[in-house]
């Protein structure tokens, strides 16, 4: 399995009526202004009535959109650092989530280790 693809098993991109998946956001990306400018074209993400958090995810019009913008920014951003900099990066503690779990999940889908130094072919 690719970084990407484990990313986007994290982050719930493949359970049935997930934010990740209503949003083609396989990455769970905020919505930047990069992301409102073609090629991605994103909107900000429409709340489910009776939900109290703030919008602030990117909506991408199709899938396709969504893993290219999730490569993109991998690329950008996450290039030459090690798995476990890059996770505590993408999914930060105060953001609610448990990182040292990503992290150790991440390493066990796709068999690198928090030490892996990210490149192009692993991000997939």
């Amino acid at each position: 399995m690719t970084f990407m693809q484990a990313i986007a098993r994290m982050e719930g991109f493949y359970v049935q009526g997930s934010r990740a998946q209503r949003c083609n956001n396989p990455g769970d990306l905020d919505l930047e202004p990069w992301l409102e400018a073609p090629p991605y074209c994103a909107v900000l993400e429409t709340i489910p009535h009776g939900y109290h958090e703030r919008p602030r995810f990117a909506c991408f019009p199709t899938v396709d959109q969504g893993w290219s913008a999730m490569r993109t920014l991998l690329t950008r951003k996450y290039l030459g650092m090690n798995v476990a900099a890059a996770i505590t990066d993408w999914a930060p503690p105060s953001d609610g989530n448990d990182t040292a779990q990503y992290i150790s999940e991440v390493c066990e889908m796709t068999g690198m280790s928090p030490e892996t130094i990210i490149t192009t072919e692993l991000i997939g």
